[in-house]
């Protein structure tokens, strides 16, 4: 699927669940910002060309900034 093609309907049955049970259960959850967030854009504009934005071929840096991430959750 490539940015112009709409999702399907697997897709967004697939998220209405997910926003039912986040409403059902609660989450504490937080987005990630910051470092997390460049380090992924950088990963993404790699893939400049081709058909998928979705980020192939993650590197250390990208596993540096998870892990930075998730050690400061409670």
């Amino acid at each position: 699927m490539d940015d112009s093609t709409p999702p399907d309907d697997a897709f967004i049955e697939g998220l209405e669940a997910v926003a039912r049970d986040v409403r059902r259960h609660g989450s504490d959850a937080a987005a990630p910002t910051g470092r997390l967030e460049g380090e992924v854009d950088r990963l993404a504009s790699r893939s400049v060309g081709t058909p998928c934005v979705i980020v192939r071929l993650p590197d250390r840096h990208l596993v540096d900034r998870l892990y930075e991430f998730f050690a400061h959750r409670p």
